[in-house]
């Protein structure tokens, strides 16, 4: 009895370490192991910043492991060569492409590779599948982020979906009021350079019709200007020539004053690699105005005067970049009513057309 007492009394005042490790350290620590196992990936862009790769190396979606083990070096070998440079960029990169890959690895069992991954009918295939409930504007948001992978990666050419008709957007051509208060705007911001990128915006969208990422790829030398007239060589896969209507022809040569760079981007601002013109989304965010000068409102402005001019349905679509007249459908309803009596003789023949 008395050895027993003697044995406890010795057990309970022994000194003992217990060291109790938080959450905090224990994911820390699976960090920093995970880091030294995909650090061959980081080389992949030396300069990827550390809390883009920390966003990269510690998502995990909601799929089984044993799918997440399978996609894990892919996903993440093709968010770093992505590039991103902000927070949302990197964890979009994994959000869509993470499920996306994991997705066609389980029901296809193809190699791992972006030509085999990224392709549209598998982009196709998991649209009916995974997101047939889902908003539009995440559909649409969904396809533009791998087709963005696809492109670079792999030069896949996967198709966007159509821009989501978000509710209460405008559609209707802006009115000569609202263009003398878009260029009062312009002239009231605060910088050269701010001055310059609304200038920019309106002279290229509202006086030649571009597109947001017809915008963000023009560069000075893209602009010409012959016997007093200005023109714009269209980058890009929709590349054409349109002359600048004469209200914003101005606007347009402001931009590039006293700029002498011919490569020189005339909308100058950061450029997203998953989506380059957010730059402009951004600008216009940043600096509001009573009316907002929305590229696609302003193209739309640009398509419909055309039409009221009576431009020939060829120039049009040659001119604002369309492939079949159906792109005209949504701007038709716009335009104005056209008198048939004054069409009479061109249409009986007793006229030729220009």
């Amino acid at each position: 009895m008395f050895t027993e007492r003697v044995r406890c009394r010795q057990f309970r005042d022994r000194p003992t370490h217990i060291k109790f490790v938080n959450r905090k350290d224990r994911l820390h620590n699976i960090f920093l192991a995970d880091s030294a196992t995909y650090a061959h990936l980081r080389a992949l862009d030396p300069e990827l910043p550390d809390f883009a790769w920390g966003i990269i190396v510690r998502y995990r979606p909601q799929i089984s492991p044993v799918q997440w083990e399978a996609v894990r070096e892919f996903t993440i070998s093709n968010a770093v060569q992505m590039r991103p440079r902000t927070f949302d960029a990197a964890r979009r990169l994994m959000s869509m492409s993470a499920r996306f890959g994991a997705w066609v690895w389980t029901t296809t069992g193809t190699q791992l590779t972006v030509e085999r991954v990224y392709t549209q009918n598998n982009v196709s295939l998991y649209l009916h599948a995974c997101l047939p409930k889902h908003s539009e504007s995440h559909r649409w948001g969904f396809v533009r982020q791998v087709g963005t992978i696809a492109d670079t990666l792999a030069d896949a050419g996967i198709k966007r979906l159509p821009a989501p008709h978000l509710p209460g957007r405008r559609r209707s051509p802006f009115t000569v009021s609202d263009a003398a208060s878009m260029h009062s705007w312009a002239a009231s911001l605060t910088t050269d350079l701010k001055r310059q990128n609304a200038w920019a915006l309106l002279g290229l969208a509202g006086g030649a019709g571009l597109r947001a990422h017809e915008i963000i790829e023009t560069r000075i030398s893209d602009i010409e200007v012959i016997d007093g007239r200005v023109f714009v060589n269209v980058p890009g896969k929709c590349a054409r020539r349109v002359p600048v209507m004469h209200l914003w022809n101005r606007t347009l040569m402001r931009s590039m004053q006293g700029r002498t760079n011919p490569d020189e981007y005339i909308f100058r601002g950061y450029r997203w690699d998953e989506y380059r013109p957010r730059a402009i989304q951004s600008f216009l965010t940043e600096h509001p105005a009573r009316v907002r000068a929305t590229v696609s409102r302003l193209r739309s402005t640009w398509i419909v005067a055309q039409i009221d001019n009576g431009l020939p349905v060829p120039v049009l679509l040659a001119i604002a970049g369309f492939v079949t007249a159906t792109s005209l459908d949504k701007h038709l309803i716009h335009a104005q009513t056209a008198n048939i009596d004054a069409y009479v003789g061109l249409i009986i023949g007793e006229e030729v057309a220009r």
